[in-house]
């Protein structure tokens, strides 16, 4: 199951960047239409926004499994053992209550807007669904990783804070 899930998270992952890649593209498309043949168009910024959307909450779980959120170390970086092993029990814990929290509501939302049939104010009038979905399907991901990670984090005899390099 833990691989199966890590596996999961990294592959939605390589598929954020692929969708990172994909905006940059299109943006440069419309660059080229607006200045280059002054032909703007009505839909590089919502869908450029919707994949960019799409793009973040699809690489939670794989940056949670690289440890490569922002966290605050000045503290933890002077915890050891147990101490150590308890925080970051604690930071995870928090992160998966968030995330349980996030996805009822953002279900319901999204639910909410397939029985409404909303859709955006722009021109071209996408459906909301497509924008909400992207956090519900995120953050079901964040928390599956964060069950392997709790697991992880107690099978681990020794956790370490220290950062690779500071800001």
């Amino acid at each position: 199951m833990r691989n199966w899930i890590e596996q999961i998270s990294r592959l939605s992952a390589l598929l954020a960047a692929y969708l990172f890649f994909g905006i940059g593209l299109i943006i440069a498309y419309e660059v080229g239409a607006r200045y280059l043949f002054n032909m703007p168009t009505i839909w590089v910024e919502e869908v450029s926004r919707v994949l960019q959307l799409w793009g973040c909450y699809l690489s939670m779980a794989w940056i949670l499994k690289q440890r490569k959120m922002i966290r605050i170390t000045i503290l933890l970086e002077r915890l050891s053992g147990l101490y150590a092993k308890l925080a970051e029990l604690l930071s995870i814990s928090i992160i998966a209550v968030f995330s349980v929290i996030t996805i009822y509501y953002a279900s319901v939302i999204t639910i909410d807007s397939l029985l409404l049939n909303r859709h955006t104010s722009s021109m071209l009038g996408l459906p909301s669904w497509v924008f909400e979905l992207s956090i519900v399907i995120g953050f079901v991901l964040l928390l599956l990783q964060c069950l392997v990670e709790f697991i992880v984090v107690c099978q681990q005899d020794n956790i370490s804070f220290s950062t690779e390099h500071d800001i």
